[in-house]
């Protein structure tokens, strides 16, 4: 994982779409956990409804991008999750803190 001063000086070459994408995870979503996915067409309407001008297509392409990259994992070919790093990169991005990760425990282990 890179230092945020590495995180920082990268994000600052970062294209508009792939910082807007990130930045829409806690824009959507406010109390999200850290790696809670949102679908792309969630995003795409996001993006529609605040007249950024990216279609699904081009939201698509970006996430395949950013999944190439390690900054996400697409499952079951429509959702997109952020991994560590891009946890990361939403923080910095965002000038916020790093999502939590959730705080449900887990059940008991069955004795049947």
């Amino acid at each position: 994982m890179p230092i945020d001063a590495e995180m920082a000086a990268y994000a600052k070459n970062l294209p508009d779409i792939y910082r807007d994408i990130m930045a829409a995870f806690p824009a959507i979503e406010p109390r999200r956990k850290a790696g809670y996915g949102l679908a792309f067409q969630t995003l795409a309407m996001h993006f529609a409804n605040t007249r950024r001008g990216y279609g699904l297509g081009e939201v698509q392409e970006a996430c395949m991008r950013l999944a190439d990259s390690g900054f996400i994992e697409i499952k079951n070919g429509i959702f997109a999750h952020p991994t560590d790093l891009g946890e990361q990169l939403i923080a910095t991005v965002t000038d916020r803190p790093r999502a939590s990760r959730s705080a449900v425990p887990n059940l008991p282990t069955r004795t049947w």
